[in-house]
């Protein structure tokens, strides 16, 4: 089961709201009169906790539902996206077997050439602009989008010396067994930076977080005068 968001914890916690949760899971979609018959409960009752539900981003309405007659619409319920968090899934066990079988079927110099095209597939996602930058800026920018993937990262510099830390690993259960990964972020974040990173610290080796020291010197100019993105420097004096 995936990690829980506060709110889908909420809703294990309490078991009529995990019940709806699965109800319509199975089932796709039911309206509160349908909920009501599968809960033995009082349909007022099952209003009461699916607004609780929509609250949290967990259950909406796409359609109402025609009653024969003359009644009125009734609206029909299904889960979110966010919902299907909720829900146990197999993607660790499916990476786990995608690397390994890459890792058979492929040569080391291969499988390198994956990690940095993976990278490179990553990189592209970035703002804009970001190889306009200064150096310091351009790091800061590096560690803003690393951040959004997952990384926590963050940054120091001090007497022409940055590391940036990733305090966070997106994929932990996977890096220790395929080391492939952490190449792939050496790659990664010198594409981001156009620096040259020497890893100083690492989470598989029992470190609290990713280090990586980069020289400001190896900085080259930037491709442009103009700054695409409006960034702050953040400047730390030690480590």
């Amino acid at each position: 089961m995936t990690t829980l968001r506060p709110q889908l914890q909420a809703a294990l916690v309490h078991p009529v709201r995990q019940k709806i949760l699965e109800i319509l899971k199975r089932q796709g979609h039911a309206t509160v009169g349908e909920l009501a018959e599968h809960l033995e409960m009082a349909p007022v009752s099952v209003r009461h906790h699916l607004d609780l539900l929509i609250g949290d981003n967990l259950v909406w309405t796409p359609r109402t539902r025609r009653t024969p007659g003359a009644g009125r619409p009734q609206r029909v319920y299904a889960l979110t996206e966010e919902a299907h968090q909720y829900f146990p899934n197999n993607y660790q066990q499916l990476a786990e077997e995608s690397l390994r079988i890459l890792k058979e079927l492929l040569t080391p110099e291969q499988m390198d050439e994956v990690m940095t095209t993976l990278a490179q597939r990553t990189a592209a996602q970035a703002p804009s602009g970001l190889t306009a930058l200064p150096p310091c800026r351009r790091i800061e920018a590096a560690v803003g989008f690393l951040s959004s993937l997952g990384y926590m990262a963050e940054y120091e510099v001090s007497e022409g010396t940055a590391l940036l830390h990733t305090c966070n690993c997106p994929y932990a259960q996977l890096a220790s067994p395929h080391g492939e990964l952490c190449l792939m972020d050496l790659h990664l974040i010198r594409l981001l930076t156009g620096l040259d990173p020497q890893r100083v610290a690492h989470i598989t080796d029992g470190d609290v977080r990713c280090s990586y020291r980069m020289t400001l010197a190896d900085a080259g100019q930037p491709q442009s005068p103009a700054l695409a993105l409006d960034l702050p420097i953040k400047s730390v004096t030690n480590a």
